[in-house]
């Protein structure tokens, strides 16, 4: 058997190999035979000199070189060459021979002869060299097959891959020309053929309008600025039909960073834009029908506060109109809550800070007489409360301010009323209303408050989930966290 050895042909070392020499001269074969094991030190040659032979070595098929004569007594070297070439398509065939010329040399290489030499005292010399050379050139053909068959499976599969997705796949050089677009685009009536070699701006023309010219800028943008863009186009069908595509695209870059083409997607993404189109749709219509609704029952609690005015009119003593002031004021509160609502872009919370300025102002402007003499002082961050806090955070507020008002200055005395909202860490958020009046009584424990105003302050701070605290000190402070 052969020795093992390296794929590199040296002199001193040799791969492999085994030969066949068909040849019927006992000496000629012995002689190509000594040359061989000269030149591949360990070949394993086998000599063949009859048609049964010939056979059982193609059958065997294990060979990588033939050397074979032209004329032979049993076949011709002809046969020989293409029944080694269509067993092993890779083996070396080299025709040393006394007979030939050059008629059967370019017919031989024609047929897939490596080379031919011709059989004479100075020509052995060269067989080595032929030899060596056939072999090189079989292992490149090989070499250059595998990466031929390796780069064909890998087209295949891309464009199995491209052919099987929905989205439409497509490829520029620089100049913007298309040197590929998958077959999906068959499903809206155009043939890959329609766009393949020729300019971007082709395909841009099947765009609405208002979208060709930003595909064109989007392309050149992407070759100058090499980021990855992701834009949408409406794309217009022979029939006229609109779709609308989401285009995914990237530069393509050499190893010295040149670019060398786009590669994109085209994603149909017309079922998701009308379900879009709807659900906005839908959305305006709840929005106008949500902000009706709180415009007509912030109208009808103005009707009840002008109704409770009204009545207090009628009244006969100070403490009813008292009392109707104080239900009219909480009806104007949760009324200007709703009135904020439906005026602010966002239908789910208002701006709370807003708030405060304009309910404060209120109740200074319904207890103007006891307010004269009366600071005002605001410090809000801009905080935004839903309806489910806004509106017990605002009647929370109205009792707190009503009851300074009310009696933390007797007989017009000057005083400060301050009030402050502060965002607070964890999503929670901070109120105090503070006085420098006469200050709460201690007798009085808000937890036990046997007057309306004082139970709702304890109530609604509950409601709000919140900590209340009261400090009497100087005066009169209540800092609800919530």
């Amino acid at each position: 058997m052969a020795k093992k050895a390296p794929s590199t042909f040296k002199k001193d070392q040799s791969p492999s190999l085994r030969a066949l020499i068909v040849d019927d001269y006992p000496q000629d074969r012995q002689l190509i035979s000594r040359e061989l094991q000269k030149e591949f030190p360990g070949i394993e040659v086998i000599e063949i000199k009859n048609k049964t032979e010939l056979s059982q070595a193609l059958r065997r098929g294990d060979f990588n070189l033939v050397v074979t004569e032209y004329k032979l007594h049993w076949t011709t070297g002809m046969e020989v060459l293409k029944k080694a070439k269509k067993k092993c398509p890779y083996c070396a065939v080299v025709m040393f021979t006394a007979s030939g010329n050059e008629e059967v040399a370019v017919e031989a290489m024609k047929q897939g002869l490596d080379d031919y030499v011709l059989k004479s005292s100075g020509q052995y010399l060269c067989l080595p060299v032929a030899l060596r050379g056939a072999l090189r050139k079989m292992e490149q053909k090989k070499m250059i097959d595998e990466i031929a068959r390796k780069l064909r499976e890998s087209e295949r599969r891309y464009r199995a891959l491209t052919e099987n997705i929905n989205d439409i796949i497509y490829s520029l050089n620089p100049e913007g020309v298309i040197t590929y677009i998958s077959p999906q685009v068959e499903k809206y009536g155009y043939k890959p053929q329609n766009f393949l070699g020729k300019p971007l701006s082709e395909l841009a023309e099947n765009m609405v309008p208002e979208d060709q010219a930003k595909m064109m800028d989007d392309f050149l943008q992407a070759v100058k600025g090499g980021e990855e863009r992701l834009t949408e186009y409406r794309f217009v069908s022979p029939e006229g039909k609109v779709y609308w595509l989401e285009n995914y695209s990237r530069i393509q870059r050499n190893k010295k960073g040149q670019v060398t083409g786009v590669i994109g997607v085209l994603r149909d993404i017309t079922e998701a834009k009308k379900t879009q189109e709807k659900l906005q749709k839908s959305l305006r219509e709840k929005e106008i029908l949500l902000r009706e609704i709180y415009h007509r029952v912030k109208n009808n609690m103005q009707i009840m506060a002008s109704l409770l005015r009204l009545q207090a009119r009628q009244a006969q003593d100070e403490r009813t109109k008292e009392l109707f002031r104080e239900s009219q004021a909480r009806i104007r509160t949760m009324a200007l809550v709703h009135e904020r609502l439906y005026q602010s872009e966002d239908l789910s919370s208002i701006d709370f800070s807003d708030y405060i300025n304009h309910m404060a102002v209120h109740l200074m402007s319904l207890y103007h007489e006891k307010s004269r003499n009366i600071d005002l002082e605001i410090r809000s961050q801009r905080v935004y409360l839903d309806i489910n806090r806004a509106i017990p955070c605002a009647l929370l507020l109205n009792e707190l301010i009503t009851n300074v008002l009310k009696h933390a200055f007797p007989q017009n005395q000057p005083g400060k009323l301050t009030i402050v909202l502060e965002k607070r860490p964890r999503g929670k958020y901070y109120l105090l209303v503070e006085d420098n009046g006469v200050g709460l009584s201690p007798e009085i424990d808000i937890e036990k408050a046997e007057t309306l105003g004082l139970q709702l302050i304890n109530d609604l701070a509950i409601q709000l989930g919140g900590q209340l605290r009261v400090y009497r000190n100087q005066g009169t402070a209540v800092e609800v966290i919530f």
